[in-house]
């Protein structure tokens, strides 16, 4: 009996591995983007853009990451966006957005 077992538990552990495996090897297009708010004012961004918004709020929707930055090209202060929702200048630390950088969420997630 515990032979057979064994047997069931190898064959489903192999199954649902190679599942994984074909999982991560698809791949997915992400379409995520990020909403600057300023006042009534909102600002779209999907890809790597130079900005000028004096933020009162961002919200992240969609799939993957972001990152806003203080100064153009990616430069400056820099503030992860990893989950979707609403972050208020607050959360930032600061207001003034000059770019925003979509990146990998794997490079910054913490180990």
């Amino acid at each position: 009996m515990h032979h057979l077992l064994f047997i069931v538990s190898v064959y489903l552990l192999s199954h649902c591995l190679g599942n994984i495996i074909d999982a991560n090897e698809k791949e997915v297009e992400c379409k995520g983007s990020v909403t600057l708010f300023e006042g009534s004012e909102e600002k779209v961004v999907t890809k790597d853009e130079n900005v000028r918004v004096t933020v009162d709020r961002v919200k992240v929707e969609g799939c993957g990451c972001f990152t806003l930055h203080s100064k153009k090209e990616g430069r400056g202060r820099s503030y992860f966006l990893n989950k979707r929702g609403e972050h208020t200048a607050e959360d930032i630390g600061w207001s003034k957005v000059r770019s925003v950088r979509r990146v990998e969420c794997e490079r910054r997630a913490m180990p």
